[in-house]
């Protein structure tokens, strides 16, 4: 994780999602609790990628939108990691991935990868 810093170019971004303290997730079709994020399209920068994916995954306006920084994958596969309250939601299009749009106090068991990526990168911001 590069921490504060944006990458040259990036594949997608991710957005801890919060509402007050608690954590915001959605649950993915054919996975399981995640935040929302996804690939950038064409033209986007970050935050227009953010503030899309957040609102097809999970319904949310998201307030202001911070940077954290970025981690790459060992496929080369570069992600922006963001962090945004959300300010209101909307009930699900039923038109994405998501089946289902949740909040907790601390991440669920059921996350849809099972590498520590989340948990860390929660402590490491010192979120919930």
């Amino acid at each position: 994780m590069h921490l504060g810093v944006l990458p040259e170019s990036h594949d997608s971004v991710v957005c801890l999602t919060l509402r007050g303290d608690r954590l915001l997730m959605v649950r993915h079709r054919d996975r399981a609790w995640e935040f929302p994020g996804g690939h950038a399209e064409p033209g986007e920068d970050v935050h227009d990628t953010v503030v899309r994916e957040a609102r097809e995954e999970a319904g949310a306006t998201l307030g202001e939108v911070s940077v954290l920084g970025y981690y790459v994958l060992a496929s080369g596969h570069v992600t922006v990691v963001t962090s945004a309250q959300v300010v209101d939601i909307a009930p699900l299009s039923g038109d994405f991935e998501t089946v289902e749009v949740r909040e907790f106090a601390s991440l669920p068991e059921d996350l849809s990868w099972s590498d520590g990526l989340y948990a860390h990168l929660l402590t490491e911001l010192g979120l919930p």
